[in-house]
């Protein structure tokens, strides 16, 4: 071990040397140098590898390759001169141990990452090609690192050839992988474009470019459309990823085979997927296909387009329309599909055509409910585009559609509260809800009616509250208001009342923690606390929650420590009996929890 170390470091000596004849490092600091490195080398020859190990050693000489550069910068040395000796010899170091460790440990995908950016950063792309292929052996089924390996050798080893080969290989391996079709597409786009400026580089007529447009396969995009087709055929029942190869041509809109490609698409949507709602959806969106497109030049001429774009948008109503009237396609899918367009360009609209698009959106919502069977959450979206008395019409006819969802019947229950300014109308409203058992059980309305209670009619308030402790058909309800009663009970009352209600609901289940702990909280913060009925609440609240909450055993130990400071036996007993009535998870974070706080 210490041999191999040994040889290692006397293969630096003339890196040292070089480094202190030109007076980049005094000699204190080679000497430095030199421990340090004998430390990391030490720890890479272990038996026992560790990859912390080798990622310390490659950060000690990134930051010192990184400081030898500043160093020739200040001494002036210039870029090259004994580059080879220190900086080379540096670099080369960096990459074994890099090599050492992604050989070692290969499955790890971020040391291959790590090493390639090292060797970009290093303007070494011939050993960044490779290493990228040497990950690719291992993680061939990350579609992701076969597009960043494409890409980089188009980009930066300009050599479409190699990145062609790597999407076709990717592709071959994953078939079904969409986003590998879609930059493959992409780039045999972007090939296209490159021959184009070759040809201008080039300065060849235009008459040449014309005739060898007409011969060359590549420029009218044949090759395009069999990456097109071969996709499709691959992934089969796929609307949205066809359109997808619209989105994409969009961004080529100068090549002169685009706009009959996009046909050709549309063609297949319109052929192929005639019967399937969201092919047809995205063919009624066709008119707006170019938007962002016209948005952006607009923005750069400082033109307004909003009226060409509210064109396009009927357009597309229309075309909605045509196909719901006309279309075998399921409609209830179709019209879903037509609301959420208009929903989104409302979102999507200016404050100048707000009101319109509320209008467009809340007759479309009039016409679906007319001819489909809108659900729940479709009603909820119409209530929220529209006004107040809008609002109030379409959540009576939702309903009367669904009278059990509670949903519905908060949001109608919630419309009554805006414009009532007595209680008579929601409490008439709350008892038409609750005539629905399964919206009498639902905690969501109650909360709702007991908040507005409590601000405006603190006897139906109390008895909201009773109701919902012992009349309630469902326990949710009545877990989730107890700590709620507590707490009101004792900013309208006194601590006697507080004391008799608690004593009322903490024998009735469900049981519940948070009642417990905010009863604790009342009594200690009350004027004259009793103590020993604080012990009765934490004696019962260890009876149902003791196995499962650490905080309890926690805070009432707490209390005790607060209260009787020199009671160690009652507190090692309660200490004591929370280790073993605790189960394992909770009992850890008990331990800890103590352990921090000197308690144990």
């Amino acid at each position: 071990m210490a041999e191999v170390v040994q040889r290692h470091l006397e293969d630096m000596l003339s890196e040292f040397e070089q480094a202190k004849n030109i007076g980049m490092f005094t000699e204190a600091e080679i000497k430095k140098i030199v421990r340090t490195r004998r430390r990391h080398e030490y720890k890479i020859i272990r038996r026992t590898k560790e990859k912390e190990c080798y990622l310390d050693y490659i950060k000690y000489e990134t930051h010192l390759l990184k400081l030898v550069q500043l160093r020739r910068e200040k001494l002036k040395l210039g870029r090259i001169y004994k580059k080879d000796e220190i900086d080379l010899a540096i670099k080369r170091r960096v990459e074994r141990l890099f090599r050492s460790v992604c050989h070692r440990f290969k499955n790890d995908i971020n040391l291959w990452l790590t090493f390639i950016e090292f060797l970009k950063k290093q303007h070494d792309y011939s050993t960044a090609s490779s290493t990228f292929t040497n990950a690719l052996h291992t993680h061939g089924n990350k579609y992701w690192l076969w597009i960043m390996a494409a890409k980089f050798e188009l980009e930066t080893m300009v050599s479409p050839s190699s990145a062609r080969s790597l999407f076709q290989r990717a592709l071959r391996l994953m078939p079904q992988e969409k986003k590998l079709w879609l930059e493959y597409f992409k780039f045999e786009l972007l090939y296209v474009e490159l021959i184009q400026k070759r040809q201008k580089v080039l300065d060849r007529t235009k008459q040449e470019t014309q005739d060898d447009n007409e011969d060359d396969a590549i420029l009218q995009g044949k090759i395009v459309e069999i990456v097109f087709v071969n996709a499709q055929s691959a992934i089969e029942s796929d609307p949205v990823f066809i359109c997808s190869f619209v989105k994409i041509l969009n961004e080529f809109s100068k090549l002169s085979f685009v706009e009959r490609l996009i046909d050709q698409i549309y063609s297949v949507l319109k052929e192929k997927y005639s019967s399937n709602a969201l092919a047809q959806s995205l063919l009624a969106q066709r008119p707006l296909i170019n938007e962002r497109k016209m948005i952006d030049e607009a923005a750069k001429k400082d033109q307004d387009v909003s009226f060409m774009i509210a064109i396009l948008e009927q357009q597309a109503r229309e075309n909605y329309e045509e196909q719901l009237k006309n279309s075998i396609v399921d409609t209830n899918e179709l019209w879903n599909l037509y609301l959420e367009f208009c929903v989104q360009r409302l979102r999507q609209a200016s404050d100048t055509n707000k009101i319109q698009h509320i209008s467009t959106c809340d007759r479309v919502f009039s016409s679906a409910s007319e001819q489909i069977s809108l659900t729940a959450e479709r009603y909820l979206e119409w209530v929220s585009i529209v006004d107040h008395n809008r609002a109030k019409v379409v959540m009576q006819k939702a309903t009367d559609t669904y009278p059990s969802d509670a949903s519905l019947w908060n949001k109608r229950l919630s419309l009554s509260i805006e414009e009532s300014t007595d209680s008579k109308a929601v409490k008439k409203e709350f008892s038409r809800a609750c005539q629905s058992p399964d919206v009498k059980k639902s905690p969501l309305i109650w909360n709702t009616v007991i908040e507005y209670a409590e601000e405006h009619d603190k006897k139906w308030t109390e008895v909201l509250y009773e109701q919902s402790q012992f009349e309630s058909f469902d326990l949710s309800v009545t877990l989730q208001l107890k700590s709620k009663y507590l707490q009101w009970v004792n900013q309208t009352k006194s601590i006697k009342e507080v004391r008799e209600l608690f004593d009322k609901l903490s024998v009735r289940i469900p049981a519940s923690l948070p009642f417990y702990m905010d009863y604790v909280k009342i009594e200690q913060s009350s004027s004259n606390p009793d103590n020993k009925r604080v012990k009765t609440a934490f004696e019962q609240a260890i009876t149902y929650f003791g196995k499962t909450s650490a905080d309890l055993w926690l805070t009432y130990l707490d209390y005790l420590k607060q209260r009787q400071s020199l009671d160690f036996i009652t507190i090692s007993r309660i200490h004591s009996r929370a280790l073993h009535t605790l189960e394992s998870d909770e009992l850890t974070r008990f331990n800890t929890e103590c352990a921090l706080k000197n308690l144990a």
